[in-house]
């Protein structure tokens, strides 16, 4: 009997024991599992990151969420400020909600404006939208880590083509060629930055190209963090763009993004481009002719970047537009008349500006077009050099 109950006592205490160490492994991170990303926890540690909220790092295969980051982000990078009586509109995150302070001082610093880091982003309209609770993919964190910390993925200098050639090597982000804008267009993930896939367009003689400057800002986050060693595809080319990032390696990875500046500064004062009031920008470059078509209608600027002194002029609309054009802030008017034989553009002096704002005017309403007031459909052709534009137009 008394030989029983020490057996069933013991067998108790030997359950107890097991329970007692199994919640006590589950509660410590994993020595093994998470020994890569130790360091980089401990530095985060040490710059106060894990301030009352130091239990997350029990856990560091936990998900990450917007919130997560941008805390971790305010707290690593105090430059990311703005001042306290300084009114930041953030879709999403609206003044009152618990993460605004924090949201508030990290995207409204970005001199190239909060649409770069939303969590949803429509460029056809520019609109867009944070979500403080969105559980981040790589993909994701890339992106919003490129918006933040530009001069990773545009440092990189690569020789004409080479940008195309180290895409092919990240064996999960798709690419996907076309023929014309228009094919491209159609596409559905045109201009959508939190698509992990990448619009090339293809050339019989040149061979492919970027199709967009959202496909080079991208293609240049890869190609970038990749050659900064700061988010790599593993050593069989796979990337995992839509896999969810944890604690562990997002501390991993902000801990390379600060030994990467070494100190430096990361905030950069705004650019001649990012002080032009239109949102919509196109450019025009020496020795090519382009064109860009839109609908509905509504104000741009055309950038000058290589310094041309005028530029000739055409479009072709559903309705009858008029333009302004201002140049040095000085207006100037023109008749769709003018502007619509491909075969003689307008000639139009630049003046030494950098940029020139369009403003098209609907005939039928005497009114400025916005995205609000009209369905027009236009195309717009420009070169820095006399251009017959009727090949374009076909």
């Amino acid at each position: 009997m008394l030989l029983k109950r020490w057996r069933r006592l013991f067998a108790l205490t030997l359950i107890l024991s097991l329970c007692m160490t199994s919640m006590a492994s589950a509660a410590e991170p994993s020595t093994s599992k998470y020994a890569w990303a130790e360091k980089s926890v401990d530095f985060l540690r040490s710059q106060g990151v894990f301030e009352n909220m130091e239990y997350r790092t029990q856990t560091l295969g936990k998900m990450v969420t917007k919130t997560d980051l941008t805390l971790m982000v305010h707290r690593l990078f105090p430059e990311f400020r703005v001042p306290s009586d300084k009114k930041v509109n953030i879709p999403g995150v609206p003044n009152g909600h618990s993460s605004y302070p924090i949201f508030k001082d990290v995207y409204g610093s970005m001199s190239s404006g909060l649409i770069e880091a939303a969590d949803k982003i429509n460029y056809h309209n520019e609109t867009f939208t944070y979500q403080p609770e969105k559980v981040l993919t790589r993909w994701d964190l890339l992106i919003t880590l490129n918006a933040l910390f530009k001069d990773i993925g545009y440092a990189l200098v690569l020789p004409e083509g080479e940008d195309i050639a180290r895409l092919r090597s990240f064996k999960d982000i798709p690419k996907r060629y076309f023929n014309s804008y228009n094919q491209y267009e159609k596409w559905k993930y045109a201009y959508q930055p939190l698509a992990p896939e990448i619009g090339l367009l293809q050339d019989k003689k040149w061979g492919p190209s970027l199709a967009s400057d959202l496909d080079y800002v991208k293609a240049y986050a890869l190609l970038g963090f990749a050659e900064a060693s700061i988010m790599k595809p593993d050593v069989k080319g796979y990337f995992r763009p839509n896999q969810k990032v944890t604690l562990a390696e997002t501390s991993v990875i902000l801990h390379r993004i600060y030994n990467y500046y070494e100190g430096a500064s990361y905030i950069k004062a705004p650019s001649q481009d990012d002080l032009i009031p239109n949102g919509t920008k196109v450019y025009m470059y020496a020795g090519s002719r382009s064109g860009h078509g839109v609908s509905p209608v509504s104000d741009f600027a055309l950038m000058n970047p290589d310094g041309a002194s005028e530029f000739y002029l055409a479009m072709n609309a559903s309705e009858k537009l008029d333009l302004q054009i201002n140049i040095n802030g000085e207006p100037s008017y023109y008749t769709y008349e003018q502007l619509s034989n491909p075969k003689q553009p307008v000639r139009i002096s630049l003046n030494g500006a950098h940029y020139a704002e369009f403003f098209p005017i609907i005939r039928s309403k005497g009114q400025k077009a916005t995205d609000d007031n009209n369905s027009i459909e236009v195309q717009y052709y420009y070169a820095d050099t006399l251009q017959d534009f009727t090949k374009l137009l076909e």
